[in-house]
């Protein structure tokens, strides 16, 4: 017999295609579990290892100082895990939406909670109308690619984004991977620049084809 799809859908599904929507959901959840456990961990290897020894676990799992803000979001998700723990069928398999959910009051958490916000189908954008000024800890990011700039105007445009990042503040991550590598040596002093911890902070990911 064949049944409705939600109670919002006319269109109606076979029994086979319930049984893979439900092997679906189980996989989701079991996605954002294990995220909350990866948290878990790298909280605990970074309470209890020095630091080199967290150094070096680090680098065991493939984590090293380039994805220091996947650490840095793993351990505020583990530091307020326990806020998740009867939310384990509706959390997103995303650890930057758990991320951000993280990141906001108990007051405003609980508000969303009782607004049914949290899916596993939301993303971080959904929760913007719940920031203000004091809660407002969510990391903007951006995703800039090269690939569209000719060969003769990279090396230029690069160096203007890096004075505008200069100027607000922006912290800049690039990788690149190509011979325009060469060509911004003389930008080798292209460091991140951090913002106080109580400030949002856009990140600006460049990509160069």
């Amino acid at each position: 017999m064949s049944k409705k799809l939600s109670s919002t859908a006319s269109v109606v599904y076979s029994k086979q295609v319930e049984e893979f929507v439900i092997q679906y959901r189980i996989c989701v959840q079991k996605t954002a579990n294990a995220i909350l456990e990866l948290a878990n961990v790298v909280k605990s290897a970074k309470d209890t290892l020095s630091d080199d020894d967290f150094k070096f676990f680090r680098q065991e799992i493939g984590a090293n100082e380039s994805k220091d803000s996947y650490i840095k979001k793993l351990i505020c998700i583990a530091k307020v895990s326990s806020r998740f723990a009867d939310l384990s069928d509706k959390l997103p398999p995303s650890y930057t939406t758990l991320y951000t959910l993280s990141q906001l009051s108990d007051d405003v958490f609980l508000k969303i909670c009782s607004d049914n916000v949290i899916s596993p189908r939301m993303t971080a954008a959904e929760l913007s109308p719940y920031f203000n000024k004091k809660s407002n800890k969510v990391e903007l990011q951006a995703m800039l690619s090269f690939k569209n700039v000719d060969d003769s105007e990279k090396s230029l445009a690069f160096s203007l984004i890096k004075q505008i990042c200069d100027k607000f503040k922006i912290e800049l991550k690039f990788n690149i991977h190509s011979s325009f590598n060469d060509a911004i040596k003389s930008l080798s002093d292209l460091n991140a620049v951090s913002m106080p911890a109580d400030e949002a902070t856009p990140t600006f990911e460049i990509e160069v084809a």
